[in-house]
């Protein structure tokens, strides 16, 4: 595989080198998606399962210290198994983080080394503008760049009302009406979407994220759920973060719809 596919640059290679030299052993490796204490991840040799060591486990302090969806990685390899060892974290260019969801005041990264992050919201009575000026306060905090989208344009008879109410409250982030259904406004996502830069897509449930992403991969690949007609949510149809390279390049980020969203 080709790193550089997935992200690889010079600045995470002269990271990489001081640690390869001390072992010579160890390839580098991004983290596609993460169940528990399992990753699975991209590398130059292929695609393998992998664990963390036990030395990186004891030295963790904090879940944070854990590889998330999007890290890169410097991986033990034992390839005619397809599986590997995680021995240490790269220095992350961004990283997402919320509280953990368990309720403790402990940190969790939901999506590293991000250069866009998409703000999804549904143009319906689940708009929430307050909502959104929480997601941007998190995002200037990670370090990547913040772009509203505005989806389900097509339920929206006037689609240029939410979006001004919403320009109101993120001044200088670009806001976008679309609709996954339809493919409307969704050329206007392009410009973001170039060949290895990672995109996070981030949202509650039920505003069409995961509809968003099949549609910019042709392929019905990941599943979507119906909203209830009470109160215009949906359920967690995307259970964990994935990242998906799409025909054009770019790197996506799914992440499961956030409820609740602690600073």
């Amino acid at each position: 595989m080709d790193l550089e596919l997935f992200g690889w640059n010079a600045v995470l290679a002269e990271h990489f080198a001081s640690l390869h030299r001390g072992d010579p052993s160890l390839v580098a490796a991004r983290v596609v998606c993460g169940y528990r204490e399992q990753y699975h991840v991209w590398s130059e040799i292929g695609e393998l399962t992998a664990r963390v060591s036990g030395r990186m486990m004891h030295a963790a302090a904090s879940r944070a210290d854990y590889p998330a969806v999007g890290d890169w990685v410097a991986l033990q390899p034992r390839p005619n198994e397809g599986v590997g060892t995680i021995h240490a974290v790269l220095p992350r260019r961004s990283a997402f983080m919320r509280q953990a969801s368990s309720g403790t005041t402990e940190a969790q990264v939901v999506a590293a080394n991000v250069d866009t992050l998409f703000l999804v919201s549904a143009m319906d009575q689940d708009l929430n503008p307050r909502r959104i000026e929480r997601y941007l306060t998190l995002v200037w905090e990670c370090g990547a760049d913040p772009v509203i989208v505005l989806n389900k344009a097509d339920a929206c008879p006037d689609a240029a009302g939410p979006v001004k109410d919403v320009e109101a409250i993120a001044a200088g982030v670009p806001v976008y009406a679309v609709s996954a259904v339809t493919g409307a406004g969704l050329d206007e996502l392009q410009r973001y979407l170039l060949p290895g830069v990672t995109v996070a897509l981030l949202g509650s449930s039920g505003v069409g994220k995961s509809t968003l992403i099949n549609r910019l991969l042709g392929e019905e690949r990941l599943k979507i759920g119906a909203v209830r007609d009470d109160d215009h949510r949906g359920r967690h149809t995307t259970t964990h973060r994935e990242l998906l390279l799409i025909p054009c390049g770019a790197l996506m980020i799914d992440t499961p719809g956030m409820r609740a969203l602690q600073l």
